[in-house]
C-alpha cells in the first residue's frame, strides 16, 4: 500500500481512537459530575437530615431546660414556704412558751403572796393563841394561888 494512503488509514485510526478516548472522557466527565452531583445532594440532603436532628435537639433541650427552670423555681417557693411555716411555727411556739412562762409566773408569784398570807395568818393565830393561853395559864395561876390562900 500506498505510504500516504497507510499514514491516512493510520492518521484515521488515531482520530478515530482519539474520538472514542474522547467520548469515554466525555462520558467518564458526565458520569463523575452525576456522581459529584449526586454525592453533594446527599451530603446537602445530610447536612439538612443533621440540622434538623440538631435542631429537634436543641428543641428538646430547650423544652427541658424550660421544664428544670419551673422545677427549681417551684422547690425553690416550696422551701422558701416551708421556711416561712417554720419560722411562723417556731415564733408561734415562742410566743406560747413566753406566754406560758408569763402564766406560770403570775401562778407562782400569787401561790407565794397566798403563801406568804396564810403563813403570817397562822403566825398571828399562833401568837394570838399563845398569848390566850399565857393569859389562860396566868387565870388559872392566880386562882390556884387564891385558892392555895384562902386554904391556908
Amino acid at each position: 500500500m500506498n505510504p500516504r494512503v497507510q499514514l491516512r488509514n493510520s492518521s484515521y485510526k488515531e482520530i478515530e481512537l482519539l474520538k472514542r478516548e474522547a467520548h469515554q472522557l466525555k462520558e467518564t466527565i458526565t458520569a463523575l459530575r452525576s456522581a459529584l452531583e449526586e454525592a453533594g445532594a446527599e451530603q446537602e440532603a445530610a447536612v439538612a437530615r443533621v440540622m434538623a436532628e440538631s435542631s429537634q435537639e436543641m428543641t428538646i433541650l430547650k423544652s427541658t431546660i424550660m421544664t428544670l427552670r419551673e422545677e427549681l423555681e417551684q422547690l425553690k417557693m416550696e422551701g422558701e414556704r416551708y421556711v416561712e411555716e417554720a419560722l411562723a411555727t417556731g415564733h408561734a411556739e415562742f410566743r406560747h412558751l413566753q406566754n406560758t412562762i408569763r402564766a406560770l409566773r403570775n401562778e407562782l408569784e400569787l401561790r407565794k403572796i397566798l403563801y406568804q398570807e396564810a403563813l403570817q395568818s397562822i403566825e398571828r393565830a399562833c401568837r394570838d393563841e399563845v398569848g390566850h393561853l399565857k393569859q389562860t395559864i396566868s387565870t388559872l395561876r392566880e386562882q390556884l394561888e387564891a385558892s392555895y390562900a384562902q386554904k391556908s
